[in-house]
Order: structure tokens, then sequence, then C-alpha cells
């Protein structure tokens, strides 16, 4: 076997397609749910709240998933969420062929169990990898790995959209198949055990140093200031989301129109992630992001002031691939200066204020909608991306920020016992 390239590694390739095919999956039923809901119940409360059952599990185990995949074998933690989640969507589609009474409660509570197996598979099939490829190999997988979620946007969305239209529980059934087919290629791998990185079990989490990763992540300026502006962000965003649905189901247009406006995002995503490289290469996290902030503000604009498919495919688009460049640039400073035994209680407190606004705005945007229409409510979105753009050139503190200069150049945090210090290695 190549020991740079993928070539020839079967357990990689199972992992990655089981896990990749399961996400367009679940990205066909996260479009689905709202429509399921819009279509009958016309309640926009209703569908809120199950945006909120799916980004819900975000804020309750962000944490504990990152201790699972510590303590358990990943490889039989990803089998367990195949399995949870082909049940959950087959009572979804179960209980639309018959019309059950309190769908909505069904559907909500399901979402709610998709929601939780997504944040604990994110986490442990990114473990999971070191289990199945070389040292040399993780840089390539990693790649795979980026490209997994722009992908299982554009195919999820596009499709989930379509087969809505043509029965309404369609996206569950294709949900269902491919749980099946991840249960299946997760059990045909043979992990090499070998490969593991000795580090990586010699800092085991304990109960009374779980708020390193909170602490660390306040004390560091970047870190604190793009955390809460991209957790902030993350709610417009959401909110956006449910306009786009919101203001297409209004058009009358057929329901598969609103998976390919939605895609959008992950072509968006995948050119993106192609591109990152150069920018990141040229400019520091902090000006990307900053600079981020401000294309979404332009982007909102034509996206508050027209229901037009076209403009809207276009503008979502943009935001997907502003999403991913400024993802790409900040994890890069984040893994350059946070050290590797705190790296994963970092990244989850990080994640839980980021994917809990996802949650949040998903709950807002239901009663935002109802209680103010699509018009006020795309001019407020905009107007608050405009003012969080504005308050991010206020954060303080300009150290270390410049992704060109070698790791030497980038402050490093070191966790000492009962502190934390930055120093200039």
């Amino acid at each position: 076997m190549n020991k740079l390239h993928l070539t020839g590694n079967r357990s990689f390739f199972l992992l990655w397609s089981g896990n990749a095919l399961s996400l367009v999956g679940f990205h066909g039923a996260r479009i689905a749910y709202p429509l399921l809901i819009l279509a009958t119940t016309d309640s926009l409360a209703a569908a809120g709240w199950v945006g909120f059952a799916l980004g819900a599990p975000n804020l309750i185990f962000q944490i504990p998933s990152g201790i699972v995949a510590d303590r358990f074998e990943r490889l039989r933690v990803l089998m367990v969420c195949q399995v949870l989640g082909l049940l959950a969507v087959c009572v979804v589609a179960t209980s639309v062929l018959a019309e059950a009474r309190h769908l909505a409660l069904l559907v909500i509570a399901a979402a709610f169990v998709e929601g939780t197996i997504y944040v604990f598979a994110e986490v442990c099939e990114r473990g999971a990898i070191s289990d199945v490829v070389s040292h040399e190999q993780r840089p390539a997988a990693f790649a795979f790995l980026e490209a997994e979620q722009p992908i299982a946007l554009l195919l999820g969305r596009a499709a989930g959209g379509a087969v809505f239209g043509l029965a309404r529980w369609l996206p569950f059934v294709v949900d269902a198949a491919t749980y099946l087919y991840c249960l299946i290629a997760l059990a045909l791998i043979r992990p090499n055990r070998a490969r593991r990185d000795p580090a990586a079990t010699a800092h085991r989490p304990r109960s009374h140093d779980l708020g390193v990763g909170i602490r660390i992540v306040w004390q560091e300026p970047l870190l604190r200031a793009s955390t809460a502006a991209l957790g902030m962000s993350n709610l417009i965003i959401q909110i956006v989301l449910l306009l786009i649905l919101f203001e297409l189901q209004m058009t009358g247009l057929a329901a598969w129109t609103a998976g390919v406006v939605l895609s959008a995002a992950g072509i968006g995503g995948i050119l993106g992630a192609v591109g990152a490289h150069w920018f990141t290469a040229r400019w520091s996290a902090r000006w990307i992001y900053r600079a981020g902030l401000w294309v979404w503000t332009g982007l909102l604009l034509p996206i508050a002031s027209s229901d037009n498919p076209i403009v809207l495919a276009v503008c979502w688009g943009g935001v997907g691939a502003v999403g991913v460049v400024s993802n790409i640039a900040l994890t890069l400073y984040r893994t350059a200066v946070i050290p590797e035994h705190i790296l994963g209680r970092a990244l989850a407190a990080m994640g839980l204020v980021s994917s809990g606004a996802v949650a949040l705005g998903a709950l807002a945007a239901g009663y935002l909608l109802a209680m103010f229409g699509s018009g006020v409510v795309g001019w407020l979105t905009l107007m608050a991306m405009l003012i969080l753009a504005i308050g991010a050139g206020y954060e303080p503190g300009r150290r270390g920020t410049h992704l060109v200069a070698a790791s030497k150049q980038v402050p490093q945090i070191r966790w000492g016992s009962d502190s934390v210090s930055r120093e200039h290695e």
C-alpha cells in the first residue's frame, strides 16, 4: 500500500463512504423535517421547534461526545449511532404513512435523536480515522473528511427536497437506507489499533478539569472573540435558512426548488474548501473571519429584498463558501495555538457556543417569521449581521494571527496546573 496516499486502504474508504452517505441522508431528512411540519400543520412555530430539536443536542452533548470518543471504541460508537438513527427515521416514515396522531411530536423526537447522532458521529469519525490510516496518510484522510460536509449538503439538500415532492415519507426511507449502508460498511472495517497515537490516551479527561477548554478559549483574545462572533452569525444564518424555505413555499414553487436552492451552500462549500489554501496562505485568521462577516452582510441584502430562487441560490452558495473558508482559517489557528492534550476540550467548548447558536436560531426563526413576516425578518437579519461585522472590528488583543507564519511565530498556549500562559517559542 502507498504510504502517502489512500489508494488501497479499504478500511478508510469503508469508514468515509459509510459516514459520507449517512450524512447525505441526514441532510436530506433535515430539509424534509420542516417541510413535513409546514405541509401537515401550517405552523411556523412547530417548524422552528423541529430545527431546535435537530440543533439542541449540540448544546447538550457537545462535551460528553468528546469524552465518549476518548473512552470507548469509536467504531462501535459509530455503529450504535447508525442503529439508533435507523430506528428513528423508520418511526417517522411509518407515522407519515399511517397518518399518525401527534405526528409533529414524533417528528420533533426523531429530529432530536438524529441531531444527537450527528454530534457523536462527527467527533468519533475524526478519532476513528487514526485507527484505519497511518500517520503519513492522515493529511490526505482529513482532506477527504473536510470535503464530506459540503458534498453532503449539496446532495442531501437537493435530494431531500426532490424526493419530498414525490412522497412525504420518501426522504426518511432514503435516510434509513443510508444508515443501513453505513452500518454494514462499519461492520466490515478491521481497524489496526497499533496505529493509535500513544499520546492520545496520555491525558484522559477527568471530571474536575472539563472546564480547561472553556478557560483556555476565554483567555486567548482571538479564540474568545471569534467564538462569540461566529456563534452570533450562526444564529442569524439559521434564521435566514428558515426564511428562505418560507419565502420559497409562499411563491408556490415545487418542493424540490427549496432543496436545490439550499444545496447551493454545498457547492459554495466545495469551492470554498478548494480555495481556502489560497486565502489562508496570504491573510491572517483574524482578517479572514472579519472579512467573512462583511461578505455575509452583503449577501444577506439580496436575500432580504428578493424571493427569486436564482438570486437566493447564488447568495446562499456564497454564504456556504465564506463559511468554509472562515472555518478552515480558524481551525488552522486553533490547532496551532492550543496544546494537543487540551485541543478536544477546547474545540468542544467552541462547538458548544457555535452549534448551540444554531439551535437557538432555529427556534427563534419560527416565532420571528410568525410575528413579523418574511419581509421584516429579512431586514432584521441584515441589520444584525451588519452590527456584528462592525463590532468584530473592535476585537482587542492583536497577537499571533498570521497563518502564513510558522508555528514558531504563533503564540502557543501552554496549560499549567493553575493557569494558561502564552509565550513565543
